[in-house]
């Protein structure tokens, strides 16, 4: 798919195209149905289904370590993993719950706004048929850093704020 972007740079002087493949960082999420993939200025962590809590707690993805180094948001974090695996989860599963991910997000998003990155919760939902015996639908989910010196004016395109996750993306 190709467009084109008209900007406006008296009102958007210094914008920066997310959608540019030139400065795409390699960054991806797969899906079933698709890969997602993330500008430069953007760090992503997933929030994988299967054994989630463990995996945000002992591995950071390398883009965001770059990110909490550049912009000295270690303790930032760390709050920030241990408040989504202790408070971002369902009551009976102990599965990532999106509506809680977001107040945890919430609550910590002034801290890193302060050192100039945003922080984003977003999900994706796909059905995956079965046939004529129905299927079942896989949720994907994932926090967004954000660099505003980088993306200034970067807004993620399934941010749990405005999708809910009821509706499925594909």
């Amino acid at each position: 798919k190709r467009w084109l972007e008209f900007i406006d740079i008296e009102v958007a002087g210094n914008y920066v195209s997310q959608y540019d493949v030139a400065n795409q960082s390699g960054q991806t999420i797969k899906t079933c149905y698709t890969t997602l993939e993330f500008p430069n200025g953007v760090a992503v962590e997933e929030l994988k289904q299967w054994n989630g809590r463990k995996l945000l707690k002992d591995k950071i993805p390398p883009h965001v370590q770059k990110m909490l180094e550049d912009k000295d948001l270690f303790d930032e974090y760390d709050a920030l993993v241990e408040a989504c695996i202790n408070e971002g989860v369902g009551s009976n599963w102990k599965a990532w719950n999106i509506k809680k991910l977001g107040e945890v997000k919430d609550a910590h998003a002034p801290k890193f706004e302060a050192k100039g990155v945003s922080i984003f919760v977003s999900h994706k939902q796909e059905y995956i048929s079965h046939g004529q015996h129905g299927g079942h639908t896989e949720h994907f989910r994932w926090i967004e850093f954000v660099d505003r010196e980088e993306q200034p004016n970067y807004f993620p395109q399934r941010d749990a704020d405005t999708k809910d996750e009821q509706c499925v993306i594909s």
